[in-house]
């Protein structure tokens, strides 16, 4: 009989390119990377709370959904007050037990010590919801240059994860029987 499979079965015949996981089977030790540009726009602060909500449900993270939809969507916002006509950049990472939320924006560093600690400051007072989401959440965060070639600030926070511990009720001491 003439065919295009090699064997009377194809789904059986053995391959040199890898064949993905059932869904169900996937690792635990899996790494989240997502990442997304956005424009300078109030209503990317919402498109990336979903998207970010989304990522973390599909990779079972929920605990940290909360401090990082809030931290990604303050993010946002700071990046377009500093860069309102340009491009805004999300990344979202998870490894290491740790989720990181980037926010890159083209806001370029400035050459005057005064003008770059004023703009800093600007930058940092944006933030002060979300220095108290981190801190709170165990994180720690920072505002730095881009490394990106074009230039621009980059903002991050790094948020530990606290894996869901169900609540035990108090058990009241009982004495040994005997």
């Amino acid at each position: 009989m003439l065919t295009p499979y090699p064997q009377p079965y194809p789904y059986a015949s053995p391959s040199a390119c890898p064949v993905a996981p059932d869904p169900g089977s996937a690792p635990d030790d899996a790494e989240l990377s997502c990442s997304m540009t956005l424009p300078a726009s109030p209503r990317s602060a919402g498109i990336a709370r979903q998207a970010v909500r989304a990522a973390l449900r599909a990779y079972a993270l929920d605990p940290l959904e909360p401090a990082a939809v809030q931290a990604a969507s303050e993010l946002l916002g700071s990046a377009w007050r500093m860069d309102p006509y340009g491009e805004l950049y999300l990344s979202v990472r998870y490894r290491d037990d740790a989720l990181r939320v980037i926010v890159y924006d083209g806001h370029p560093a400035h050459a005057h010590p005064r003008l770059a600690a004023l703009c800093e400051a600007r930058r940092r007072s944006t933030l002060r919801v979300f220095s108290a989401l981190v801190r709170d959440h165990g994180g720690d965060w920072g505002v730095g240059p881009s490394r990106e070639p074009g230039g621009g600030t980059r903002t991050w926070a790094t948020l530990p994860h606290r894996p869901h511990q169900p609540h035990r009720p108090h058990q009241a001491h009982q004495p040994p029987n005997g």
